[in-house]
């Protein structure tokens, strides 16, 4: 039977990257209130250590290191009993500039989080679920991950490969009763965004000017699709790439959001 409500998660096991804030935060905070045994991994230390809860175990680690998957995969397997349910395939960075200044150092990091690490750990964490016969798995993808944007050329590199590996995965993995979405958020008020909102509030605005409703998301409305589509309630969606964008990419570019009279 499906459960539905606040508790679907009660009871089932879930791996969160990227948890210590944004998006991943408020995963993990929906994951708690709705019943979930969460390991959650972020690389920055003291953030993590906020999100104490008793159903909660917290792995700082860089996921790009070697034996930082199955470090993931280890203490899930001690909280839970042995089974993994849910994986929010979550962390990720951006490091924007100029396409021709752009240097190897800069594209491997982008890469070797976005791309490198999320292979590992999804495929580590796939290796159980293919084991139990059943698991979610959700990658944060982004609008980057479906269309081109300016002067970030490795995201969104990156986040296009993210969205081939959702698909490749979903086709692959769905003999083992294993489901995989990909979440692609548009204008988030998050943490990597701050700069862009603090220091350039007039490209910020502008910005939001061409959300259909006006505003950026939020990181809980974010999460709250992301659970979505991790709980059983989603329990024949996979495959499905979800931009969750306020209806931007529903405008076609050559038009503005607002037609004149």
């Amino acid at each position: 039977m499906t459960t539905r409500g606040p508790q679907r998660y009660s009871d089932k096991v879930a791996v969160v990257t990227g948890a210590a804030s944004g998006i991943g935060r408020a995963i993990v905070e929906g994951l708690v209130a709705e019943g979930a045994l969460v390991v959650a991994n972020d690389v920055n230390a003291g953030a993590l250590s906020e999100l104490q809860a008793d159903q909660v175990a917290t792995v700082a680690a860089d996921v790009r290191e070697p034996g930082a998957a199955q470090q993931l995969v280890a203490a899930a397997r001690e909280l839970g009993g042995g089974r993994i349910d849910a994986l929010f395939n979550n962390a990720g960075i951006s490091r924007p500039r100029p396409a021709a200044e752009i240097d190897d150092a800069t594209w491997s990091l982008v890469m070797g989080v976005n791309n490198d690490a999320a292979f590992h750990v999804v495929t580590a964490v796939g290796r159980v679920m293919i084991e139990q016969g059943h698991g979610a798995v959700l990658n944060t993808a982004s609008v980057a991950g479906t269309h081109g944007l300016p002067g970030n050329v490795p995201y969104v590199v990156s986040k296009h490969a993210a969205v081939g590996l959702t698909r490749a995965l979903a086709v692959e993995w769905g003999v083992h009763g294993i489901r995989v979405n990909a979440l692609c958020p548009g204008l988030t008020a998050t943490g990597m965004n701050t700069r862009l909102r603090t220091g350039n509030s007039g490209y910020w605005e502008a910005r939001e000017a061409v959300v259909p409703l006006r505003r950026a998301g939020t990181s809980e409305e974010q999460a709250a699709v992301a659970l979505f589509l991790n709980s059983d309630e989603a329990s024949y969606v996979s495959g499905l790439i979800a931009e969750v964008d306020g209806g931007t990419h529903a405008l076609y570019a050559g038009y503005a959001a607002n037609r004149p009279e």
